[in-house]
């Protein structure tokens, strides 16, 4: 059954990366992203975890491969991004904040809207973090070997 999901997310950082005019040949890798995300956050769910820290960890994974893959293939990390968030993306808690509305059960559309802001936010920041570190890290890496600054002696 695992290996069935894992599928379906591959297929739909597929179709996510063709909409959004990902090249050909990154395609692949794009999917990859997807799939290794949502394999993080399935994983840490299936441990106990919260949904808000589940979407974290596929945040920070989407960022992280996305990142590497940039450096690797010398690309921009955006088009492994795209494709990475989108199985995360909590389209069942949005469509039923949505239905609570509708059906005048207010208090149940609020507590989900909030469960719903929440997700969104720690799957961006979870994305945020992870670009975030591994910069400062490069960053840090090229001032102590010298590269790209001036010797000063």
């Amino acid at each position: 059954m695992l290996a069935l999901k894992l599928l379906a997310v591959f297929l739909m950082g597929a179709a996510v990366g063709i909409l959004y005019r990902v090249p050909r040949s990154l395609l692949l890798y794009g999917s990859l992203n997807a799939m290794l995300a949502w394999l993080a956050m399935y994983g840490f769910a299936g441990y106990g975890g919260n949904a808000i820290g589940a979407n974290f960890c596929g945040g920070l994974m989407v960022g992280l491969v996305a990142e590497l893959l940039a450096r690797l293939l010398r690309k921009p990390a955006t088009i492994f991004v795209i494709p990475g968030f989108i199985p995360l993306v909590p389209g069942r808690e949005a469509f039923m904040t949505m239905r609570f509305f509708v059906e005048r059960e207010y208090s149940q559309a609020v507590a989900m809207g909030v469960q719903t802001l929440f997700i969104a936010g720690a799957i961006a920041f979870g994305i945020f973090v992870s670009v975030t570190v591994y910069r400062l890290i490069l960053t840090y890496q090229k001032k102590e070997s010298g590269i790209g600054y001036a010797d000063k002696g």
